[in-house]
C-alpha cells in the first residue's frame, strides 16, 4: 500500500508539472462603485475641497494635508469611525503646500512637511514642521525647520525602539544635493541635523557637502531596528542601505550595500515584506493634460514589481512577479481620462495595500511573492467633483475621471485609513485574503516604523519627563544647507518641480 500510494503521489507531482500554470484572474477594471473584499466603514469629503494630500493617524484623531495652499490640514475626529467628522484645521501658508504628515500617539508628535509652490529656489515654504498634539483636536506648534530653497519631497519617521522617545526623520529632497538629509526629533523643539548622503557619490556626506549634482532619491523605507534604509531613485534603481550608525546614535552615515536593482522606468519607493527577503516596489506616471498631436508622457503608467532582498548587496526582481491594471492599456485610460498609477504602498507579510489613483485602493495578494494578484480592490463612486483638480491627471480637461488615491494606507486598529485627492478620506475594512493580518494590527504604515503588527508588539512612549521641556514657545531652525546653490541641469526635472 506504501508503494502504491507512493507511486500515485509521484504520478500527481509529474502531472502537476508537466500542466501549464494557470494565468491569475486579470485585476477588475476600473470602474466607479467597485468594492471587492472591502467595507466601507465611514467617510468625509471634507466640505468637497478636494486636492487633498496625504494622511496622518494618531488615536482619535486623523489629519488631512492640502496638496494646494487654500485648505490647509484638516483635523478629523474618528473615535466613530462610520462617522468621521472634521472639528479643526492648521490653517494653509500661502504659496506653500502640506506635502507629506506623519503622526505619532506615543510620541504624541505630528510631523508635516511642506514644500514652495512658487517655483524652484523660492526661498519660502520648504518647512518641516512638529507639533505636539497630546490633545490631537488641538495641535500647537513646537518648531519650524527652515529649508530655504531645497524643496524636500517625501520623508520616512523612525522611532527607536530601544530609546523610547528618540526619533529620527529621513528626507529625500530628489532634485538636491545632498539628496538624502536625516534630522534627529528626540527633542521637537530643537530638532538636529544627524547626516547627509547622496546617491549619486555612493558614499556618506560630510554634513556640509554641497558639491555633487542630485541623486534624485525620490522615497524610501527604514526597517523597524533602523539598521537598513531601502531607496528608491527614480533614475538609478533600488538601493539597500547600512543605517546602522543612525540606529545606535552615533555620527551617522549611510552606507550602500551594493549595485541597485533597476528597470526601464522610475522606483518611486521600496517596502519591505514584514518577516521575509521581499519588498514591494512601485512606479509612478502621470497623464499630463492632452495635447493634440502629442502623446502622453504618462501611460503605460506605473505598476508593482517585487524584488529579491536574499542578497542584500545586489538585490533583484523576481522574474515575471508584476502586478498591473487593465487601465495600463493606454487606449482604455485615455477613454476613462484619468490617470491609473500606483503609488504609496502600505505592506503586510501576505497582502499589499497599493492607491493606484484612478484605480482606487488595491489589495494585492503577496503571499508567493513570484506571483503577486489581486485580492481586492475598492474604487468609490463619486459623489460630486471638486471645483480644484490637479490637472497633470488628465490627458484632456473635459470629461475627467473623478476620485484619485495616493497617500500611504494607514491601518489603525484593523481599519484603513486612506484618502482620495478629490474625494476626501476614506475609512474601510478588508475581508479579503490575508484580511486576519490587518485586521489585528494596532498600527501599520507604509512610511513609518516600526509598525505594531500584533498587539503584542509593545508602543513606543515618550517619557513623561521629555514631555515637560516643550513648555514655551515654538523654535525656528535655520537648516545649515539652506542656503546652498541650486543643482546644475535643474531643468530636466521640471516634471517634480511642479508636483
Amino acid at each position: 500500500m506504501r508503494t502504491l500510494l507512493t507511486g500515485v503521489t509521484a504520478l500527481a507531482v509529474a502531472a502537476s508539472l508537466a500542466a501549464p500554470s494557470q494565468a491569475a484572474p486579470l485585476p477588475l477594471p476600473s470602474k466607479y462603485g467597485t468594492a471587492k473584499s472591502f467595507q466601507l466603514v465611514g467617510r468625509t469629503t471634507l466640505g468637497n475641497r478636494g486636492m487633498n494630500s496625504p494622511i496622518a493617524v494618531a488615536g482619535s484623531c486623523v489629519y488631512v494635508g492640502d496638496r494646494g495652499e487654500r485648505a490647509g490640514v484638516a483635523i478629523v475626529d474618528v473615535r466613530n469611525p462610520s462617522r468621521p467628522r472634521q472639528v479643526g484645521t492648521i490653517p494653509a501658508k500661502s504659496g506653500s503646500t502640506q506635502r507629506e504628515l506623519r503622526a505619532d500617539a506615543g510620541l504624541g508628535l505630528l510631523v508635516v512637511m511642506t514644500y514652495s509652490l512658487d517655483g524652484i529656489g523660492s526661498t519660502t515654504g520648504n518647512y518641516l514642521h512638529l507639533y505636539d498634539i497630546r490633545n490631537c483636536a488641538k495641535p500647537v506648534l513646537l518648531s519650524t525647520v527652515d529649508f530655504g530653497p531645497r524643496s524636500p519631497h517625501e520623508f520616512f519617521l523612525w522611532k527607536d525602539p530601544k530609546k523610547p522617545g528618540r526619533a529620527l526623520v529621513y528626507l529625500a529632497f530628489t532634485i538636491y544635493s545632498p539628496d538624502l538629509v536625516v534630522y534627529d526629533i528626540t527633542d521637537p523643539k530643537a530638532p538636529s541635523l544627524a547626516a547627509t548622503f547622496d546617491t549619486v557619490a555612493d558614499s556618506a556626506r560630510p554634513l556640509n557637502a554641497v558639491d555633487s549634482s542630485g541623486g534624485y532619491l525620490h522615497s524610501l523605507s527604514v526597517s523597524d531596528d533602523g539598521t537598513r534604509a531601502y531607496l528608491g531613485t527614480w533614475d538609478y534603481g533600488f538601493y539597500v542601505a547600512d543605517t546602522s550608525t543612525l540606529a545606535m546614535g552615533s555620527p551617522g552615515v549611510v552606507v550602500p550595500l551594493g549595485v541597485p536593482a533597476t528597470y526601464l522606468g522610475n522606483v518611486h519607493g521600496g517596502v519591505k515584506v514584514p518577516g521575509k527577503p521581499y519588498a514591494v516596489l512601485v512606479q509612478e506616471g502621470y497623464a499630463d493634460v492632452y495635447t493634440p498631436g502629442v502623446a502622453s508622457s504618462g501611460c503605460p503608467f506605473g505598476w508593482l514589481r517585487m524584488a529579491d532582498l536574499s542578497i542584500e548587496n545586489a538585490p533583484r526582481l523576481v522574474p515575471g512577479a508584476e502586478f498591473k491594471l487593465q487601465e495600463n492599456d493606454c487606449q482604455r485610460s485615455r477613454e476613462l481620462n484619468g490617470t491609473f498609477t500606483s503609488h504609496n504602498q502600505t505592506v503586510f507579510p501576505s497582502v499589499a495595500l497599493v492607491p493606484w489613483y484612478g484605480g482606487g485602493l488595491r489589495a494585492v495578494d503577496i503571499a508567493e511573492p513570484s506571483k503577486p494578484s489581486e485580492a481586492g480592490a475598492f474604487v468609490p463612486k463619486p459623489t460630486f467633483e471638486p471645483d480644484f483638480r490637479d490637472a497633470r491627471l488628465f490627458y484632456r480637461t473635459a470629461e475627467r475621471w473623478t476620485g484619485a488615491m495616493w497617500s500611504y494606507p494607514v491601518v489603525q486598529n484593523g481599519l484603513i485609513y486612506v484618502v482620495d485627492i478629490d474625494l476626501g478620506l476614506f475609512i474601510l475594512r478588508y475581508t479579503g485574503k490575508g484580511a486576519n493580518e490587518i485586521g489585528q494590527a494596532p498600527f501599520v504604515e507604509g512610511n513609518s516604523a516600526p509598525s505594531r503588527y500584533s498587539k503584542k508588539d509593545p508602543v513606543i512612549r515618550r517619557p513623561a519627563a521629555q514631555f515637560a521641556s516643550w513648555r514655551g514657545p515654538a523654535t525656528y531652525v535655520r537648516d545649515r544647507l539652506a542656503d546652498t546653490p541650486l543643482p546644475k541641469g535643474l531643468a530636466k526635472y521640471g516634471f517634480f518641480c511642479a508636483t
